[in-house]
């Protein structure tokens, strides 16, 4: 799943050039309708996954990097509205665009409020939309939050090119597929680049795609064939949420069903006995 133009393996995260490519809602449209929603799942897992590699040593930073991709997720996934959705993307691409924004978020972050977006008429409506209203916790965390969407909007708007010039046949990221798909440096997993750690820590972005996709969670996260090759060596999946067993036999069996925890047990039970009744 290598593409280096979408995700450059540096030692520190380059942050892209503006101004960003040019947001096409009817071009975005077209991509909406003729890709499957896994495929936008796994590009915000993809795009997450390669930013948190980078933040994760900064803990208030990668908590609220993963709110960004999550609200990023029930946007692009999660939706149906469409109005919505092209609104949301209209407001990222004004903000990431917005000159000189990382510095000056970083400004207000800091108590300095020479410049102040979230005040400015020309761009309040944007900025507001995106991180609420005007005080200190929100500049604290739109300033954690603008290099996600950053990077998020540049790779998302590469795509958006290579699609609208797709007679080309230029190839590109098939999200959707497998075996295509794998668990790489940049996917959800906590892989250092150079240290070659391959521990999956779980994080509320993580729990949030399980949920949402439950019980296929971690087939989308990780790909079909990588689960299957965990399961073939004796790893479980949860019966209720899906989530994958870090070591053989860790999760409780229960009538040939194991489970991850007992909220998933009882959830589980609680579906049964629905099912049950009707």
């Amino acid at each position: 799943m290598e593409d280096l133009e979408l995700f450059p393996k540096n030692k520190q995260l380059i942050v892209p050039k503006l101004p960003i490519a040019q947001f096409s809602p009817d071009e975005f449209e077209q991509m909406r309708n003729q890709l499957a929603k896994i495929w936008w799942s796994r590009l915000i897992i993809a795009v997450r996954g390669y930013v948190a590699n980078y933040i994760e040593d900064n803990d208030e930073k990668l908590f609220l990097a993963d709110d960004a991709f999550i609200i990023i997720h029930r946007y692009l996934v999660e939706s149906n509205v469409t109005d919505a959705i092209q609104q949301f993307l209209i407001d990222l691409e004004f903000i990431v665009n917005y000159p000189n924004v990382i510095t000056i978020l970083n400004d207000l972050s800091n108590g300095f409020s020479k410049y102040n977006p979230f005040v400015d008429p020309k761009s309040n409506n944007h900025f507001i939309r995106i991180y609420g209203e005007p005080d200190r916790g929100t500049y604290r965390v739109a300033n954690a939050q603008i290099i996600a969407h950053i990077i998020f909007m540049h790779i998302f708007l590469i795509l958006q090119q290579r699609w609208k010039f797709s007679i080309k046949k230029r190839k590109s990221i098939r999200f959707q597929e497998d075996p295509e798909w794998q668990p790489d440096d940049r996917v959800v997993l906590f892989q250092h680049f150079f240290k070659g750690n391959r521990t999956w820590v779980m994080t509320d972005f993580d729990r949030h795609i399980i949920n949402v996709w439950r019980p296929k969670g971690s087939i989308v996260i990780f790909g079909d064939r990588f689960i299957k090759d965990k399961q073939r060596f004796g790893y479980s999946l949860c019966f209720y949420c899906g989530m994958l067993e870090q070591q053989i036999g860790q999760f409780r069996c229960h009538r040939q069903r194991r489970y991850c925890s007992q909220k998933c047990f009882y959830a589980a039970l609680a579906e049964d006995n629905n099912t049950e009744r009707i």
